[in-house]
This record gives C-alpha cells, sequence and structure tokens, in this order.
C-alpha cells in the first residue's frame, strides 16, 4: 500500500518495509520505535488474527474449505514471507515528510501522540489519578485527518478548551471539521456555535427540532488516513464541566481494537449528516439559531407563526407514494387509518398540493370535520403546507366564509344545516378533492348527504380507528379496502409519539373456562364477574407502587370490561386512598370534566370502558392500565394508542398489562407483532429471549409468570398448517384468498410456507383435485409469485390465465414475462419438464381451473398490496426492469437473459455479476449478512447512508481490491453499476428473500 502521512502503531512486515522504501524514496521520512516487550503478546495475536480473518472471509471459499483450512492450520502454521516479522522487530510510529522531519530535529520534539495509543481501548471517568478528557482530545486532533464531533449541545466554556488545537487543525487544506448539535432545552450557546462556524473547513448541521430528534449522542471521533482512527463515546457535551470537572464516563475506542465501532459510529454520524432533520446551520445563520434557541428557553408551550414549514417525513412519504399507487390502479376513494398525532392532515394536505398541481383549474377542496377546532388546525395546516396564508376559509357556526366556498374547511353541522340552502344546488362535481376528517363518524345518517350528493374526483377519509362507533364498517364507503396506514413502530421511530415501557404482570386470575366465552371472545359480564375481586385490585395496587415513581402523581386511564368493573375500580382505588374517577356512557355530560381533572393531576386515575377508544384524546396521560383481555388488535392499539401522544415534559408511557391465565381461543401474537420493527419474525423467540425489535426507545417487560402465561397461549394458538385448515373448514361458503387473509390477519407467505391455497382449500375439504405431476409443481412454484410488486409482470399474469386456449407472446417484455412465468410454475427448464416448448407448458394450467383461479387471486391479491410505486431504469437497461421492483436472482438473470427457457442459472452466485454487452455490472448486497438480527462485525459493511447515497463496501479478495479502478474511472470507462439490495437472506417464514433494484448508481468515493 502508499503510505500516507499520518500516525502508525504497525507491525514491520516484509511487505510494509517495502512500502517503507517507496516512502523515503519519495521524501517522507519513517519514524520506528521498539516494541515494548508487555505489548508484543497483544501485537502479534492481532496480526496473525488479521491474516487469517482475511483469508477465512475470502468469497470464493465455501463453508468446507474454509473448515479445512481451520483444520490445516491447526496441524502446521503455514509460512507467509510477505507477513513475516521483519528482523529489525520495530513498529512503524508515523510517516511524516521531509520538512516536517527536519522542523522536529530542529526544535528536538517529537509528534504528538496520544498518550493511550492508537491500538487499545481505554476507559475515561474522571478520576483524579487518570489522564484528563481533554487533555487526551487535544491530542487526538494534532494527530487526526478528519473529525467529526456529536454532542446534544455547545457550550462556550468547553470550546475554549480545544478552540486552538482546532484552528490549527482547520487550516490544512486537507482537513475537515463536521459538528453535529441541538437546539434542545435551550442548553446550546450560539456564540459557540458561531466560533466553531468562523473556522475553515468547518461544517455544522443543527436540529431545530427537539420534539422529534431528541438526540443525546455524544462522540468525537478522529479518523486517520493511515487506518488508526479513534473515538470517544460517552457523557460528555462539549463544556468545560463535562470535559474537566464532572464525573463523566467516556470509553476512547481503536480501530484496531474495535473497528467495527469506529465503523458504526461513522456510518451512524453520516446518517445523521444526511438526514433532513439537521439542517446546515449556514442556511439560517445565526439569527435562526438565537430564535430557535429562544424558543426552547421558553415555557413549553405552542409557538405558532404566521406559517409552519412541513417536510415530509418518511413514514408520510410511504403513505403518499401508497395513495399514488392506488389512484394508478383506479381506487379513487381512499381511506387512511394512523393513530392520533402521527399526522394524518398533513399527509392529506401534501396530497391535495400535488392534485392541485396537477389539476391547477380544477381542483376544489371541501374538508370536513365534527369539531371546530380540528378545522381550525386542518386550515392552518393547509395554508402551512401550500405556503399561503390566504387559502381556504372556515364555515362553522356564527363563523362564515368570506372567500367563498371553493376552499372549504366546514363542520359536519353548519353542512348539513346550509345542505338545502346551498351544497344541494352545487354538481354532484363541483368539489374534486373531499376529505371527511375523523370518518368514522361517516355512518352517522348527518354524513350521508356528503357521500350520496358529491362524486369528487378523490374522496380521503381520515381516521385513527377503522372500527365505526356504531359497529358498522367503514370499508363500503372506501372501494372496501384501507389505502394507508401508518404503522405503530414508525410513528414511534420517527418520534411522532411518546415510547413505551411495557410491563406484562403476573395475575393469577383463572380465565381458561370455556364458560367465559361466546366464540372467540370473552362474554363482558362473565369476565367482569371473575375481574372484580379485591385480591386482583391488592395485585394491581402492589404493581404500581412497585413500578411507578409515585403512585400519587401518575395520569392513568384503565381499561374495563364493563361499566360495573370501571365502578368497582374506581371504588376500590379510593378505598386505597388514590384519587380516581370512572367514566362511562351513563356520565357522558361529566367526560370533560373529568378529562380536564386527568389532564390537571385532579385526578390520578380514571376508569373507563370503550369510550376512549374514539375521538377524546388526553396527550397528559402517562399509564396505561389493561385490565382485562382485549381480543380486538384494532381496539388494543387505540386503547394504547390513547397514552401515547406526545405532551410537555412527558418522556414516556407506562403501559401494565395484567397477564391473567387465557383460553386456548385468546391470542398475544398480533399483540406484540403489531409492537415489532420487523413483523415477519418470531414472537415467540422475541419473548423467550427479550424484545430486540421494538422501535426506538420502547421497552418490554414481563414477570416470569405472565411470560409463560403468554408462551404456552402463543404456542397453542400459533398459525401451523393444521391450524390454518381449521379455520379454513369454519367457513359455511369458500372463501377468496383475499377474504381468507383480512380475516384472520396473516402474512399471505404463511399461506405458502404450508404448500398454496388451493392445496390448503383440499385438505380443508372444501374443493377436488387429482394430484399429479403437474399439481406437485404448481404446489410448490407458486409461492414464488409472492414477492412480486410489478404491476406490469402480474397484470400480464392476468391476461395470460385468460387466453391460455390461444397464447402468443409478442415484444420483448411479454417474452421475459413469459420466462419467469414458467420457471415461476415448473421451476426446471424445459428439457426436464417433458413440454416441446414454453407456451405448451403455460398453456398446461387450463387443465387446472382451480389452480387457475388460485392465481387470478393471488395476483389481485398482490396488486392491492402494492405500496410503492415503482419507475423503469432507462439509460439502455431491459424495459421491463423496474427501479424499487422486487425480483429474485434468477428473475434478475432472467431479464438479462443469463436464464432462459433452455439453460438455468444454478447454484451461488457471488455479489457481482457482469453484463459484457451492456457494460454494466450487477451488484447484489445483504445488508444483514448474519442469520442473526444483529451482527457487529457487518452491520455496517453495507448501508443506506441517505436517499441518493448507498454505502457498498467491495468484496474481501484480492481480485476486487485491485480492480477498484473501475470504479474510480466510471467516467472514463462507462461502466454501468446496477444495485440491487435485500436486508436478510432469508424472512421469518424461512424463505429466501428477494432483492429490490435501486436502480443505476455512480461512484462518489
Amino acid at each position: 500500500m502508499k503510505l500516507k502521512e499520518g500516525s502508525y502503531e504497525n507491525l514491520i512486515t516484509n511487505e510494509l518495509q517495502q512500502d517503507m522504501n517507496l516512502a523515503t524514496d519519495n521524501g517522507l521520512v519513517c519514524r520506528k520505535e521498539d516494541i515494548d516487550n508487555a505489548e508484543a503478546p497483544s501485537m502479534l495475536t492481532e496480526h496473525i488474527s488479521r491474516i487469517i480473518h482475511n483469508r477465512l472471509t475470502a468469497d470464493d471459499l465455501t463453508s468446507e474449505e474454509r473448515t479445512d483450512f481451520v483444520n490445516r492450520l491447526i496441524d502446521f502454521l503455514e509460512e507467509d514471507a510477505e507477513e513475516k516479522i521483519a528482523d529489525e522487530r520495530q513498529m512503524l510510529a508515523a510517516v511524516v515528510s521531509s520538512q516536517k522531519e527536519a522542523a522536529l530535529r530542529a526544535t528536538k520534539t517529537d509528534i504528538v501522540r496520544p498518550l493511550t495509543g492508537f491500538r487499545t481501548s481505554s476507559l475515561f471517568t474522571g478520576g483524579n489519578s487518570e489522564i484528563p478528557l481533554n487533555s487526551e482530545i487535544l491530542r487526538d486532533i494534532q494527530s487526526a485527518d478528519r473529525i467529526y464531533l456529536i454532542v446534544s449541545f455547545l457550550k462556550l466554556s468547553g470550546v475554549n478548551l480545544i478552540f486552538d488545537e482546532l484552528k490549527k487543525f482547520c487550516s490544512h487544506p486537507d482537513h475537515k471539521l463536521q459538528i453535529i448539535t441541538t437546539t434542545y432545552c435551550g442548553a446550546t450557546e450560539a456564540k459557540a456555535v458561531e466560533r466553531l462556524a468562523s473556522l475553515p473547513n468547518t461544517e455544522i448541521r443543527i436540529s431545530y427540532n427537539s420534539t422529534v430528534e431528541r438526540l443525546h449522542a455524544k462522540s468525537y471521533i478522529f479518523e486517520r488516513n493511515s487506518g488508526f482512527s479513534t473515538a470517544f463515546i460517552g457523557s460528555s457535551n462539549l463544556s468545560k464541566s463535562a470535559q474537566t470537572d464532572g464525573l463523566e464516563w467516556n470509553i476512547r475506542v481503536t480501530n484496531v481494537e474495535n473497528p467495527h465501532i469506529i465503523k458504526t459510529a461513522l456510518a451512524t454520524f453520516n446518517l445523521y449528516w444526511n438526514s433532513s432533520n439537521f439542517e446546515d446551520f449556514r442556511i439560517g445563520g445565526i439569527e435562526k439559531l438565537h430564535k430557535e434557541l429562544a424558543i426552547e428557553r421558553q415555557p413549553k408551550e405552542m409557538h405558532i407563526g404566521l406559517l409552519t414549514k412541513y417536510a415530509i417525513l418518511p413514514h408520510q412519504k410511504k403513505i403518499l407514494d401508497k395513495l399514488t399507487v392506488e389512484r394508478d390502479n383506479g381506487i379513487k376513494r381512499n381511506l387512511i387509518v394512523a393513530a392520533t398525532g402521527t399526522g394524518k392532515t398533513v399527509i392529506s394536505a401534501f396530497d391535495y398540493k400535488n392534485f392541485q398541481a396537477q389539476h391547477p383549474n380544477k381542483s376544489k377542496l371541501l374538508f370536513v370535520a365534527h369539531r371546530q377546532e380540528i378545522l381550525k388546525q386542518a386550515l392552518y395546516t393547509y395554508r402551512s403546507v401550500l405556503r399561503d396564508a390566504n387559502f381556504g376559509d372556515i364555515w362553522v357556526g356564527n363563523q362564515k366564509p368570506s372567500n367563498g366556498i371553493d376552499h372549504l374547511f366546514v363542520s359536519i353541522q353548519t353542512f348539513n344545516s346550509r345542505f338545502d340552502e346551498i351544497f344541494s344546488m352545487l354538481s354532484d362535481d363541483y368539489y374534486q378533492y373531499i376529505v371527511i376528517d375523523e370518518c368514522h363518524h361517516s355512518v352517522a345518517d348527518s354524513y350521508r348527504q356528503i357521500l350520496s350528493h358529491f362524486s369528487p374526483e378523490l374522496l380521503i377519509g381520515l381516521t385513527a380507528t377503522p372500527e365505526r362507533m356504531d359497529g358498522e364498517s367503514l370499508l363500503p364507503d372506501f372501494c372496501g379496502m384501507i389505502s394507508a396506514e401508518i404503522r405503530l413502530p414508525d410513528a414511534l421511530n420517527a418520534g411522532l409519539l411518546t415510547p413505551f415501557q411495557y410491563l406484562c404482570i403476573s395475575d393469577n386470575t383463572d380465565l381458561t373456562d370455556e364458560d367465559l366465552m361466546l366464540g372467540n371472545k370473552y362474554i363482558a359480564t362473565k369476565l367482569t364477574e371473575k375481574l372484580c375481586n379485591s385480591e386482583r385490585v391488592g395485585l394491581i395496587i402492589d404493581r404500581l407502587r412497585y413500578y411507578l415513581p409515585d403512585e400519587t402523581k401518575c395520569k392513568t386511564l384503565g381499561f374495563c370490561s364493563t361499566k360495573e368493573h370501571a365502578r368497582y375500580m374506581s371504588e376500590q382505588f379510593r378505598n386505597y386512598g388514590l384519587k380516581a374517577d370512572y367514566l362511562t356512557s351513563d356520565k357522558g355530560d361529566e367526560r370533560e370534566i373529568l378529562n380536564k381533572k386527568l389532564a390537571k393531576g385532579e385526578i390520578n386515575y380514571l376508569f373507563v370502558v370503550d369510550i376512549f377508544n374514539e375521538g377524546v384524546d388526553i396527550p397528559e396521560v402517562d399509564t396505561v392500565l389493561f385490565l382485562r383481555p382485549t381480543e380486538s388488535l384494532t381496539i388494543f392499539l387505540q386503547q394504547l394508542g390513547r397514552g401515547l401522544r406526545l405532551s410537555p415534559g412527558k418522556q414516556l408511557l407506562t403501559v401494565f398489562d395484567f397477564v391473567a391465565q387465557l383460553n386456548k381461543k385468546y391470542d398475544f401474537t398480533s399483540r406484540f407483532r403489531s409492537l415489532m420493527v420487523r413483523q415477519d419474525k418470531s414472537v415467540i423467540d422475541q419473548v423467550k429471549n427479550g424484545f430486540t425489535l421494538l422501535p426506538q426507545g420502547c421497552a418490554i417487560h414481563m414477570e416470569e409468570k405472565a411470560q409463560q402465561y403468554v408462551l404456552d397461549n402463543i404456542k397453542a394458538a400459533i398459525y401451523n398448517k393444521r391450524r390454518l385448515i381449521q379455520e379454513l373448514r369454519s367457513y359455511d361458503h369458500v372463501p377468496t384468498l383475499k377474504e381468507f387473509i383480512d380475516n384472520n390477519g396473516q402474512d399471505v407467505r404463511l399461506i405458502y410456507k404450508n404448500g398454496c391455497w388451493t392445496s390448503l382449500k383440499l385438505e380443508a375439504g372444501l374443493c377436488k383435485y387429482t394430484d399429479d405431476w403437474n399439481t406437485q409443481r404448481y404446489e410448490k412454484g407458486l409461492s414464488n409469485l409472492t414477492h412480486i410488486n410489478s404491476v406490469a409482470y402480474l397484470h400480464f399474469i392476468l391476461r395470460t390465465i385468460d387466453n391460455l386456449d390461444s397464447l402468443s407472446f409478442e415484444g420483448e417484455n411479454d417474452n421475459i414475462f413469459a420466462t419467469m412465468l414458467y420457471y415461476t410454475l415448473y421451476i426446471d427448464k424445459i428439457g426436464k419438464t417433458g413440454f416441446r416448448t414454453r407456451e405448451e407448458a403455460i398453456s398446461t394450467l387450463r387443465d387446472y381451473p382451480l389452480f387457475v383461479k388460485e392465481i387470478r387471486e393471488l395476483c389481485e391479491y398482490l396488486i392491492y398490496q402494492i405500496s410503492n410505486k415503482t419507475f423503469a431504469v432507462g439509460e439502455g437497461m431491459p424495459s421491463m426492469l423496474e427501479q424499487y421492483g422486487c425480483y429474485t436472482r434468477e428473475e434478475v438473470f432472467t431479464i438479462f437473459g443469463r436464464q432462459t427457457i433452455d439453460k438455468r442459472m444454478q447454484g451461488s452466485v457471488a455479489g457481482v455479476f457482469k453484463i459484457e454487452e451492456l457494460n454494466t455490472e450487477l451488484f447484489f448486497v445483504t445488508l444483514n449478512k448474519s442469520e442473526k438480527d444483529f451482527s457487529p462485525s457487518t452491520q455496517y459493511n453495507d448501508y443506506v447512508v441517505s436517499e441518493k447515497q448507498f454505502h457498498w463496501q467491495s468484496q474481501n479478495t484480492d481480485s476486487h481490491q485491485h480492480s477498484g479502478s473501475r470504479f474510480v474511472n466510471q467516467q472514463i470507462n462507462k461502466k454501468k453499476f446496477l444495485l440491487f439490495v435485500r436486508e436478510y437472506k432469508r424472512d421469518g417464514f424461512g424463505n429466501t428473500c428477494p432483492f429490490f433494484c435501486f436502480g443505476l448508481v455512480d461512484y462518489i468515493s
């Protein structure tokens, strides 16, 4: 390798000695030191470990070859002359220019090196006998090439300690300083930011939104060209007290000892740096910083300017993309379901903005809600998103519109009272875009006039619950489906909701008796008889005292089975000296009073039945009690959501779930799966081993007996093949695939893990067919369709099965699609299937109408499920290949002509595959290389940096390491690189994961 100026701690090998000689020939001076005898064992171990690791991680080795290598190594250590320790037995300490060497000799000084070195990690605890943290940071600055600081706040007192060294550092033209900080609590000092920003080669990015981005990281990363990077990670912000006086703990990590930690730190910093949540300080300058700090230092209350600048958050963009796909498929009545506080109105405003841009002269808007407060906030939101302070008008009560009714925000009460006079006179297409907020009210007669009179181009329904108050379904008004949902984990990760601590409490109550059940649900009155007992109340009080900091200062909602249960709990809590009340439909006139009492802390416990599932929000609620088993996942999420609203000073929602011995028909699986970031992973594994797949800041703790109850229940309720067949037999008709999946809340992949849909119906006695070679292929092969998200390919399949008697594939796209479909159905190349042609093979489906029906139902379901829009990759790529399309590796090879009807690609294929005739290389990347959910050593080899950047680590083989010029010289050689990415090798159902086509990529660095 070509040695660069910088600090090193390398054993001098024969190969390194050659590089040192070359550096000396180029005018550099290589400074050497004797190896300390006490350090020799660890250095030699690291050296031989690296050699072995490089050999074992070569991509061209099979598992057997790796094992053979280790066994041979044990028998005999293979010598490598280039890696032998040189006779001098010294250590390379630095590489410097000849001018710097002369200056060092003239001044009789040495290169400043950190006292803790570059190889071994160290812990700084602020003790008197230790090296001061700030002094070691100063030494690290002097040997770094790039510095990255990430701290919650910057203080001038801390900046003063290191500013002179940073000034020297930044004066070097090749050096770079990047800083990330926040305005959280107003703790950052503007003068500190301004002083750092004055340095050359320095950039600062700031999070001004502390309600969403709760940045508490403190890290000082020093990257070196020599590879000997280091980082301080711990508790110290950039202030004098944190750097010198406080009992702060910080670990100094070295790249030699913990390369995966340095890699993770750099990658995470890079992710933050490229996030839209951190704004370049230069954009708003010191004026914006002063303004934001002033706001943060004020008491926490709503600060509303003329207009708020909204940015589309990732979870909201997913919804907008999904709506685009829905409309492309002809679905113009869209129901959006999302928890309160996740920005449903913002989504509708951005959607309307897109609609208005496409239809500038035909975009009249009607926004309907049942409360004045909702209308005011909605109008403000739309004006902010559209950047038009004069947009729209409100009509509610005595407040009448002054600018006409073309963009109207109206209460349902006003709409109905003025319907005959005003709205009935308008044509049915007068409004092209109609929004019904809290549309679970739309069943009421008061809303029917809107839905029956108007026929808008787009109808949007917004709700936190898809279940209406009267039990009727919302779906008939919205094409029979929910268009898009904001998943709870996504909202929590976006910082839009309060993180939760979920406590599963052991409850000895026995609820296993069949007499308590009617079908799959508990009978509320019988359940109440079991739940209302003093022993159980004593347990509840005991657990509240144990887990809460102060059970007399919380703001708690307790969800009960019946009115009697709510009344009983309220009385019992008061008997224990706690301030409690209950709210049922019988006390509707007290609703607002009790709401305010709970919000203000005048009562600490409010027991309710289902009244709080809809309509009423108390953001101050910080504790939720699940006092009865809740069968409905929707109701469970609604009740949990009552405590997830953000509120000033509220850091955490504490959830108490009292887990009793439940009937085997009760299923915990969907409840816990709904809280997991990855919903295809085993819930049983998570319960057994601790929940590792929760949103940021969230935790689930299970008491021992509660954990066993949950495990026993989940095992009894697992949807294996036998359970699926039992569910199918319970129908009084033959359900469609979509009907069955929707009714049971299952993933389509679960169906195809157990054969196929038709074979399941056969075993359930719902259909009959004769088993033969073709049916066996179909039963095995149809699962290969479940990942498809290409509308074009799915429509091709539907057209094909409609024309099995006269198949003819014309054009490149249809021919490629036909080959893909052939391999899905028959798995092997044409010579091994007994068919003469591809057309003959596919047309054979006409003899199997049940499987044709299944293919139709599956394709229609997959089209319904598509959530992201795909685009042509273009630039000389096959026309049927779509960016963001989902493909198996074999499908990609079919698209590029490497797999044909006569030739099947088999065996493992390296991560890079060349398509010579297109001067293109295909990159197949798996982000998580390990079969485990988390692998620190490989976590940040490959990762998404931002929406437009991807970090890819080239393969660990000499041939790839020495061909990096093809990337660097991309502009010259005109090579194209096409990126295919998947997160895991296998999904939670045991299937090999397909790849998403990210599109063509260009080399940056």
